[in-house]
């Protein structure tokens, strides 16, 4: 199977057929949703009986039938192409935005919100007209500025006034905007950004997953932004609480102003441990402690939303909307197993088995990406409301994976917009997504009587749990056959009308 632009799609094949006059000819398979046949295929003809010519033909042919197979399921590649990128809550819709502005306007805010992803950046030329290229290229590829910095900082305010004006929000005060100020160093010692460099090339980076490494520099660059270029050596705690208020004053979340001091933090031990004064005698390190470590900054930013579980008439109207075979799947493992997006977006068919007492499950117990291994790692025992279709090889959802290898952002996306947001009551009743279901789940639980203890809640979830039995404690306890025998009988006492 090949991707086009987010959509799993089988490769094409180039056949010579004797029965046209020995013309090549490309084949593609139908996805399921188009075929009416076990094999489905589409054949489109190169006109020619030259193989070297057929190849060169290949390929254009091919994206010629994806296009079709897009528009027959109403998909708009370059929509979704973008939608990962595309800030909702600050430009609203992608299509609207389209309708307004024009594809180059949105090129421009997801090449920004993407900080210039390379890979990403080719995408989206594919979908523009000449001029239109022509256009985007000239706006992110600029001539050689022959103003000084100062000057040039100005014309990046201006530039970051207009795109704010542009999409009608209010103009703030913008800390990042300011010139920079100038930064006395009489020791000489390296600055923040002057140990950027070294730190990402760290032997560290190795064992640490690649969306926090393409992140980090952006985090600690902002920081910059608020607190200047420092020499590490004039850190102070208060420079920590000044990052903290400013991005609390942007309107962040504690957890992301989090991972912003993080960021930072890792520079500062970096620099503690490997950069030296070497212009003294002896040698000594610029600075021997992280000045910013002991600054708590739990009291600042937005607290984290709360997802809530659906309503009894939302869960029968969810389950009631047309569907994709596999999206009443998705969502019916979510809420009869309480297991985690992630972990239902990603399974395999190996990983669905049976018990020596017929007792379907899935594995999570080895192999599986699951939020800690401790406690997520466990066998989901099925309920006998939950039929699966016929076994097959494979995954069982498709959906796009992030760079650490997870589906859930694409998955949410999806499930949200296209059912999960068809369900809420208005404008207000808008903590209702696809987490919901394991809320729901949760709640279904603990309102069996009688009442399931809190060991065993925790055990069928995967939540961490206290005080209670480890995974390899409870195997050498129970054996593995009677912990699933157990989650079995108590998620079969859950009732789902409205599944039927």
């Amino acid at each position: 199977m090949v991707k086009n632009l987010g959509h799993t799609y089988h490769p094409s094949t180039l056949t010579r057929m004797k029965a046209k006059g020995n013309k090549w000819y490309v084949f593609v398979t139908k996805p399921k949703e188009l075929a009416t046949r076990a094999k489905d295929q589409v054949r489109r003809s190169t006109g020619t009986t030259d193989e070297n010519a057929a190849k060169r033909m290949q390929h254009k042919i091919t994206c010629e039938i994806y296009a079709e197979f897009d528009k027959a399921l109403n998909r708009d590649p370059f929509v979704e192409l973008v939608e990962p990128y595309w800030n909702i809550d600050k430009h609203g819709q992608v299509s609207d935005f389209l309708k307004k502005w024009g594809r180059v306007e949105v090129c421009m805010r997801v090449w920004m919100a993407s900080e210039g992803n390379r890979e990403l950046c080719e995408s989206l030329f594919r979908h523009l007209q000449y001029q239109e290229a022509m256009e985007f290229r000239a706006a992110i590829t600029p001539k050689p500025d022959p103003y000084p910095v100062v000057i040039q900082q100005e014309k990046i305010n201006d530039l970051r006034q207009f795109m704010e004006e542009l999409d009608g929000e209010k103009l703030v005060a913008d800390t990042l905007s300011k010139k920079p100020e100038k930064i006395l160093n009489t020791s000489g010692c390296p600055s923040i950004l002057g140990c950027l460099n070294e730190y990402m090339t760290s032997r560290k980076w190795k064992s640490i997953r690649e969306k926090t490494r393409r992140y980090t520099p952006s985090y600690i660059e902002k920081c910059v932004g608020i607190i200047g270029d420092l020499p590490i050596d004039q850190l102070l705690p208060v420079h920590a609480v000044k990052i903290a208020q400013e991005l609390e004053n942007r309107g962040l979340a504690n957890a992301t102003i989090k991972n912003y001091k993080s960021a930072l933090d890792g520079l500062i031990v970096f620099a503690k441990n490997n950069l030296n004064n070497e212009t003294v005698t002896p040698v000594r390190p610029w600075i021997v402690a992280n000045p910013l470590a002991d600054v708590s900054i739990s009291n600042y930013g937005a607290k984290k939303r709360s997802w809530e579980a659906l309503t009894e008439d939302q869960l029968h109207h969810l389950f009631s909307l047309l569907m994709l075979g596999k999206d009443r799947l998705l969502l019916t493992i979510l809420v009869t197993t309480g297991m985690r997006l992630d972990e239902a977006a990603l399974l395999q068919w190996d990983q669905v088995k049976k018990d020596k007492n017929g007792i379907t499950y899935f594995d999570l117990s080895m192999g599986a990406l699951v939020k800690n291994d401790k406690f997520s790692a466990r066998l989901v025992a099925l309920p006998d409301c939950l039929s699966l279709p016929k076994k097959a090889t494979g995954k069982l959802f498709n959906f796009k994976l992030d760079d650490d290898g997870k589906s859930a952002k694409d998955a949410s996306r999806y499930l949200n917009e296209k059912y999960l947001h068809r369900v809420r009551f208005d404008k207000n009743d808008d903590r209702k997504v696809v987490h919901s279901l394991r809320h729901n789940f949760s709640g279904l639980l603990q309102n069996l009587v009688p009442t399931p203890s809190a060991e065993h809640l925790d055990w069928i979830t995967g939540h961490d749990m206290e005080g209670a039995k480890t995974a390899s404690e409870r195997k050498r306890t129970y054996n593995q056959d009677i912990d699933l025998r157990i989650k079995y009988e108590i998620v079969n006492r859950v009732k789902h009308p409205w599944l039927n």
